[in-house]
């Protein structure tokens, strides 16, 4: 298999400025928080801000032409129990969100939104398209990601989805690895292949699978760097985030910190460059304004009681212009 290797930029860390705190009118269910604790992914379209938390099964809406909570659409079926340890044990696990383009059946695109696929019950999510003013419009359609899952099961031992990003004419998924023995890895899909399947039996098939390379990203005070989520850019580079955690037999284990880096349509890894050490990323937005990177991210802090933060930063393309 392809491997592609990058190390952080020598830079001072990327400093974020938090926008607000994911506050919702009222939570998913009785005994939950009124808030967004464990945000997983972020998409923004027009003046919304779409974000999924991994202990949910709904997506949080946010208005960001006003300061007022959020509210949660249900995205899949089923019901969570409000224990922590008991919803740890049965969440689907929304890990990657993105934004699809457009396609016969959805004219203006949609979300897309994936389980990680690192346990049963993780390997389902769902598309729901959007409207002309970014609004989600109509109902969530169920997709069914085991038939893909068992493949790349077969290929990487395991499988964590924690990003997905189109670019071109593929959309790119990107798995968490765990070290030098299990690594990063990104597995490239057929978009039309993709958006038949959207279209017919809302199942992603294994056929859709064009293409399969791994990524070792350096390490934060020795703890391997992990994807941890992944935005499209104008059709010609992906913008990533990864995190250096320490893992456990099943806990969030030690935060190192997390970075930000780009990668070109060839697979190649373009900017690496560390994020104020304040915050785990767990998703990001990203947009292009005159060679600079404009970065919407989210953040878990690792506890529940904590609202997840909506932060923002820029970035230029290119390092250079950072180096003085």
């Amino acid at each position: 298999m392809d491997r592609r290797s990058a190390r952080p930029e020598n830079l001072p860390p990327l400093v974020l400025r938090p926008l607000r705190e994911l506050i919702l009118v009222e939570p998913s269910g009785p005994g939950r928080p009124a808030h967004i604790a464990a945000a997983s992914g972020v998409v923004r379209r027009g003046v919304f801000a779409y974000v999924i938390g991994d202990d949910e099964l709904a997506i949080g809406v946010f208005d960001l032409s006003n300061a007022k909570p959020g509210d949660l659409r249900r995205a899949l079926s089923g019901d969570l129990p409000a224990d922590p340890e008991e919803r740890k044990a049965q969440k689907a696990d929304l890990e990657a969100l993105t934004a699809l383009p457009p396609f016969e059946g959805a004219p203006h695109g949609g979300l897309l939104g994936l389980g990680s696929g690192s346990k049963p019950g993780r390997d389902r999510g769902f598309f729901w398209p959007f409207d002309a003013d970014g609004s989600l419009a109509g109902e969530p359609r169920p997709i069914q990601l085991a038939p893909l899952y068992d493949v790349l099961r077969s290929e990487l031992d395991a499988v964590n989805v924690e990003g997905a990003s189109v670019l071109g004419d593929h959309l790119w998924l990107f798995h968490r690895g765990k070290g030098a023995d299990a690594p990063n890895a990104v597995a490239e899909l057929s978009l039309a292949a993709l958006t038949s399947s959207l279209r017919g039996d809302h199942a992603i098939d294994s056929a859709e699978l064009t293409g399969l390379r791994e990524y070792a990203l350096g390490d934060l005070d020795g703890v391997p760097l992990a994807f941890s989520d992944a935005s499209s850019l104008f059709g010609r580079l992906v913008v990533f985030t990864a995190s250096a955690e320490e893992q456990g037999s099943d806990a969030d284990g030690g935060i190192r910190g997390s970075v930000v880096g780009t990668i070109d349509g060839e697979g190649q890894v373009r900017r690496l460059r560390e994020i104020d050490r304040r915050w785990k990323v767990e998703g990001v937005h990203a947009a292009i304004d005159s060679g600079v990177l404009d970065l919407v991210f989210v953040c878990d802090q690792d506890d529940p009681d904590i609202p997840s933060p909506l932060l923002t930063a820029t970035m230029p393309l290119d390092p250079r212009f950072e180096r003085g």
